[in-house]
């Protein structure tokens, strides 16, 4: 039987991803920094109607994921790994200690730690297009998740906003990987899925407040529907977070093989149709207010999902379902059925 360990589960991505390893049948351990942060995901409305046992879903708790060995004891009998718990830009983080530092040195220790557990048959790191996207305009020929952005000389220790930090973390994090397969030659398989901007229901966000100020990526959608806008670009690259989701255990349970071993998901959008599909979907609630048109400026990028759509064994769900799905959440919370 299949034991997934899924770290960042108070996460959108991690969240709907342990929502779908229970789904498919599948026992499932997180971990959590504390036992207020296990209650986020146990006491989520969405886990308490499964009514499931320990058997079925548990926690662990770690309280510093950088500590040497932190996951030792979290991982025994687990037989795969999905780590979705990298650190997020957030502007209110400290980028070294918050963001850089983090990245590298969970993913580290999670690979170390995997290395003590002879269960372990295969583990899954979430990385970001931001790793695979050099800067400037996007190429002709789309970038697919197997490339990797050659390492600045020297690479930098120290940086001084948040967004620099992440992008920089995701890009050595993959070089890390790649450099611990060939070193260590683990008895366990990895790979990468390499998502771009994430929108879609999140059932984390359990009031409009939360929609729209702690909703991870959803964040910027929201902005587009209530009237604002981000303060920069965002990647024209997207992904509905039940692909990524679907994505990420199918990428657990395949045999890599001689195939590709990392998964893009990044499919071409048009951000100035978003208000259009919530106009179509919901005109009462555009007519009263709850709905004014934002802006998302968009930063071009080209990117070959085709590896992911073909794993997945579906066409991925187009940008109006997101959109969608996350103006209908947004009206569940103010307490409207406003159409």
């Amino acid at each position: 039987m299949a034991v997934i360990l899924i770290t960042g589960a108070t996460g959108l991505i991690g969240f709907r991803v342990l929502l779908a390893a229970l789904e498919a049948g599948h026992t499932v351990r997180y971990t959590a920094r504390s036992e207020e942060k296990a209650l986020v995901v146990s006491s989520n409305p969405t886990i308490e109607k499964l009514a499931l046992g320990e058997d079925r879903l548990s926690s662990f708790i770690i309280p510093d994921l950088a500590a040497d060995g932190a996951f030792d004891s979290a991982l025994e009998g687990v037989t795969h790994v999905i780590h979705a718990g990298s650190p997020v830009p957030n502007p209110a983080y400290n980028p070294n200690t918050e963001v850089f530092q983090p990245t590298l040195k969970i993913s580290e220790n999670l690979l170390a730690s995997a290395l003590k557990v002879p269960t372990v048959k295969r583990v899954v790191i979430t990385s970001s297009i931001v790793a695979i996207v050099p800067p400037g305009p996007p190429s002709e020929t789309p970038v697919s998740a197997s490339a990797r952005i050659p390492l600045p000389d020297p690479i930098p220790s120290w940086f001084d906003n948040v967004f620099e930090a992440y992008v920089f973390g995701k890009i050595i994090e993959l070089h890390n990987s790649d450099r611990f397969v060939e070193i260590h030659r683990p008895h366990f398989t990895l790979s990468h899925v390499v998502p771009g901007y994430i929108f879609g229901r999140n059932e984390l966000m359990l009031n409009a407040a939360m929609m729209q100020a702690q909703n991870s990526s959803n964040n910027f959608l929201m902005m587009a529907i209530t009237g604002g806008e981000p303060f920069f670009p965002v990647h024209d690259g997207f992904a509905h977070i039940d692909d990524v989701a679907d994505v990420h255990l199918e990428v657990a349970f395949s045999d890599p093989g001689t195939g590709p071993k990392d998964f893009a998901i990044a499919t071409k959008v048009d951000y100035s149709t978003i208000f259009g599909h919530v106009k179509k979907a919901f005109p009462e609630a555009v007519a009263t207010g709850i709905f004014k048109e934002g802006k998302i400026t968009p930063l071009p990028v080209n990117v070959d999902s085709s590896e992911a759509q073909k794993l997945l064994g579906r066409m991925f769900k187009p940008f109006e379902t997101a959109v969608v799905d996350v103006a209908s959440q947004y009206l569940e919370q103010v307490g409207t059925n406003s159409t």
